[in-house]
């Protein structure tokens, strides 16, 4: 059994070079979260005639048991066995809602599943085994910090630590507005972000975007690091707004609390806004002005909950 974090990315993973290997077109930087995550048990036997997939104690079918049997056969392939499997799956967070559960999911499967075939695998080889079931999963087998290297094959293709979790204080307050499954999938934003006319010019102003990401990051300055953090959030959903089909993933309760952060920083309250593929926001601060910020999210109209998060573990056995 394993349990693995979802992550907030700093830097997007939007588009694929390469979707069968779920290769990126850029880096992308990322913190760990200590409080959502998915725990994975996996059993292999020669006695199960196919394999058993159950999700949030539901057992799954279609699109969702495909995607995990055909992650299951990579491990096969590699442990060079034939035996089906049991997994048993559960995440302590809203699923396929823009907190990256498939992230959490993918990470997990892959260190339960490799240790139940018997396969020894050191952290490298786990996140490229996790990027194949979900790119993002790749940075959540690091603890606290993690940086995904694009690369240009599979082998080159994989995430390493920033910095350990105990390196700076950062929260990021997960503020749930929505808590039912996103109309597309992340994968659907994936194919679609190429056709944005923004994308090229996305592309193009990353490297320099990432250099001054790190810098603020070794720096510890959270002002210019929520800046950056909140022009990179606004690019990735400029991209799903202008790909074709569009792909609108913002609701009322998104941009209430982006104008409130605002508004809350010129009276010296310092949370930034960051979004993936849903409507829910990542208000990242310091510890300092954790607790305050928390207070009045919870107060806005159309928030459902909030989720507090530090820098967490990466994947581990159980």
């Amino acid at each position: 059994m394993a349990r693995s974090p979802a992550n907030i990315a700093f830097i997007k993973f939007w588009g694929k070079k390469n979707s069968e290997l779920n290769i990126p077109f850029n880096d992308s930087m990322s913190m760990n979260l200590s409080d959502c995550y998915t725990t994975a048990s996996v059993e292999f036997s020669s006695d199960l005639a196919d394999d058993l997939i159950v999700i949030n104690k539901e057992k799954v079918e279609g699109n969702k048991r495909g995607k995990v049997v055909k992650f299951l056969d990579l491990v096969r392939q590699m442990a060079k066995s034939n035996a089906r499997a049991r997994v048993v799956s559960e995440n302590n967070f809203p699923m396929a809602a823009g907190i990256a559960s498939s992230a959490s999911a993918f990470s997990a499967l892959a260190l339960a599943a490799s240790a139940a075939a018997g396969l020894n695998l050191n952290t490298k080889q786990l996140s490229i085994l996790a990027r194949k079931g979900s790119g993002s999963a790749s940075r959540s087998m690091l603890d606290g910090f993690g940086y995904w290297k694009a690369g240009t094959s599979d082998e080159t293709s994989y995430a390493v630590q920033l910095a350990p979790k105990n390196y700076w204080n950062l929260r990021d307050i997960v503020t749930v507005v929505s808590n039912k499954e996103k109309k597309f999938s992340s994968g659907e934003g994936h194919a679609a972000a190429l056709t944005s006319p923004y994308f090229q010019t996305r592309i193009k102003n990353l490297p320099r975007r990432l250099k001054e990401m790190k810098d603020c990051f070794r720096q510890k300055n959270i002002t210019m690091f929520g800046e950056l953090l909140e022009q990179e959030a606004v690019d990735l959903h400029l991209m799903a707004m202008s790909s074709v089909p569009p792909i609108f993933y913002w609701n009322e309760g998104t941009i209430l609390i982006m104008r409130k952060l605002r508004e809350w920083r010129n009276e010296g309250l310092l949370g930034y806004f960051t979004i993936d593929a849903g409507a829910n926001v990542h208000v990242i601060c310091t510890e300092e002005d954790a607790d305050e910020l928390e207070k009045r999210l919870k107060q806005l109209p159309g928030v459902e909950f909030t989720i507090m998060n530090r820098a967490g573990d990466g994947a581990k056995l159980l």
